[in-house]
């Protein structure tokens, strides 16, 4: 075979494009479950057959070169068409449509149903296929096929970055509330501005970076440094805390389905910060007909008042 030239093999793609993703043969291999050792055969192979350098190895990781940027901007569609096809193959040895839809966790007390309910009063006869999801593992399963869509969302204040083959389609705001135990003096008002509980102790959600510090950035957005007594894994703990008298907390709408009868959740004054609700899929890919039924009623169910269903 001549330098230079050959097929390009799908797996070695994969390795390739897992590595420039992590930026080390290390955090690629524990990624793909491989031995450091194989997956730097398998780049050695591929720049072999290639005929070119992809990448310079250094102490602190690998860096690409020219060749190995255009490699990876290629590579990363090529892919994800590769794993939609054999989604799509697999889907017509079926015998039947299917949408494959992936959610935050906090979706699946409101939001998940009452799209499941209505996709399903629309197109009874394609399955609908559920996956909880964080936000950081979306762009992984779109691209190898395992959902068309994905279920997201981000502060205004501080916008989620996307890949360039991701498209982000804005469905709804989702505005935050402060919660505040029945006898607190601003249990009453029918809005509060943040910096009025300036002095308060705070029960905050913990959240996977880059949203992590995302409460504090909002509370400095409105001129104080909160005192953060207690962070807890879901918004059910915050308001148990905030009923118990320990602080007083803050939670965005959709995640006050289940709100407890001895906690009062005030809106924010405006303008105030929001949460907002987003639908993400591959930029350029062929997205099936249930797909683009689903972001439709994802559209739809987004914008109408939850109350209005119960």
């Amino acid at each position: 075979m001549t330098k230079g030239t050959g097929v390009l093999e799908a797996r070695r793609l994969q390795i390739f494009s897992a590595v420039a993703e992590h930026g080390s043969f290390t955090a690629a291999a524990e990624a793909l479950f491989m031995t450091h050792s194989a997956v730097s055969q398998q780049m050695a192979l591929l720049e072999r057959q290639l005929g070119v350098p992809l990448m310079i190895r250094g102490p602190r990781g690998i860096e690409l070169t020219e060749a190995g940027k255009l490699l990876s901007e290629r590579s990363t569609g090529l892919l994800g068409t590769i794993a939609h096809i054999e989604q799509e193959m697999s889907d017509l040895k079926a015998q039947h449509a299917s949408v494959r839809l992936g959610a935050f966790p906090t979706a699946g007390a409101d939001l998940i149903p009452r799209v499941v309910r209505e996709y399903q009063r629309r197109y009874p006869e394609t399955k609908i296929v559920l996956r909880s999801a964080h936000a950081s593992d979306m762009t992984a399963a779109l691209r190898d096929g395992s959902i068309h869509l994905g279920l997201v969302w981000d502060y205004d204040f501080d916008p989620r970055s996307v890949p360039a083959d991701v498209e982000w389609v804005h469905l709804a705001d989702d505005p935050l509330s402060v919660l505040v135990p029945l006898d607190h003096p601003v249990a009453g008002e029918s809005e509060v501005e943040l910096r009025e509980l300036a002095g308060e102790t705070w029960v905050v959600r913990s959240h996977r970076p880059p949203y992590d510090e995302a409460f504090t950035t909002l509370c400095r957005l409105s001129g104080f440094e909160p005192r953060i007594g207690f962070a807890t894994e879901d918004y059910l703990s915050v308001q148990g805390l905030v009923a118990a008298g320990i602080g007083i907390g803050a939670a965005p709408r959709l995640a006050l389905v289940a709100q407890r009868p001895d906690v009062v959740a005030v809106p924010i004054a405006g303008p105030a910060p929001r949460r907002r609700i987003a639908a993400v899929r591959l930029l350029e890919a062929s997205h099936p007909p249930a797909a683009r039924q689903m972001l439709e009623v994802l559209r739809v169910v987004a914008t109408t008042d939850p109350e209005e269903h119960a």
